[in-house]
């Protein structure tokens, strides 16, 4: 076990990622995952806020005939509407942003209601209720 996250501490520093990874929560969709929020790169400006999310995958997602077992996301939440969209993206084939980056994608999407009782809804309010 010890050699396992040495591997991982090593693949971090490896990939230049220095996220400082808070778990905000977990989820039995799409085979189960754990939810991670970067809280040093929240950013806020008036009612919105930019944070970086993770979401680490137990079993391999599939899109588009992509495979990944990571999601790293850069989003925007509106604090005031109650609603967020997703700026950024980069797929990872490997735990925690390890492996390939698969793909990436930058291009704001629509704005989304927050769904109450969701992860969606915990990740707000962690970067709604910052600094």
């Amino acid at each position: 076990m010890k050699k396992f996250f040495l591997a991982l501490t090593l693949t971090f520093i490896s990939t230049s990622t220095l996220a400082e990874w808070t778990k905000v929560g977990e989820s039995a969709n799409k085979g189960g995952f754990t939810a991670y929020a970067d809280l040093a790169s929240i950013r806020k400006v008036g009612d919105r806020v930019k944070m970086w999310a993770l979401f680490d995958y137990e079993i391999v997602q599939k899109v588009a005939g992509v495979e990944f077992l990571s999601e790293k996301i850069r989003r925007e939440y509106d604090c005031k509407e109650k609603q967020m969209r997703k700026l950024a993206f980069s797929l990872f084939s490997w735990n925690m942003e390890g492996g390939e980056l698969v793909r990436s994608y930058s291009q704001p999407q629509k704005w989304e209601a927050i769904q109450p009782g969701s992860i969606d809804e915990t990740e707000w309010e962690v970067a709604c209720s910052s600094k």
